[in-house]
């Protein structure tokens, strides 16, 4: 018994993409059928089998291609919030002392920052 609530959860299916692919062999199914057939506890109604393998040879479960590794050079990212007025500052202030990124401006003040604490490990 195929649980079209679930199946379509991981799937990602839209209930109007099941009642679309249900209603080719079934012109009578429609939204609120398809609802009671999620909930088949609280109604007492689930679909045919032919039904079923309709559903399931419609939205066959694809699983992702893995994500490819990092190749970065620099692969840790640090990440902080500005308002608009100090990053603007900022981007001027990493310009006038050369940097032609934000990254590279910030890369040398963590580097001088690391250099002069006393925090080298």
């Amino acid at each position: 018994m195929l649980k079209v609530k679930e199946f379509r959860e991981e799937r990602s299916i839209l209930a109007s993409q099941v009642v679309e692919v249900v209603r080719e062999q079934y012109p009578g199914y429609d939204k609120y059928l398809n609802s009671k057939v999620e909930n088949p506890e609280k109604y007492g109604v689930r679909l045919v089998n032919d039904a079923e393998q309709m559903l399931e040879q419609a939205f066959l479960k694809v699983t992702p291609a893995p994500r490819k590794p990092d190749k970065r050079r620099l692969p840790q990212r640090i990440q902080c919030r500005l308002s608009k007025t100090n990053y603007e500052r900022l981007q001027q202030a990493f310009r006038v002392a050369g940097f032609d990124t934000v990254q590279a401006g910030m890369q040398h003040l963590i580097i001088k920052y690391l250099e002069g604490s006393g925090y080298d490990v």
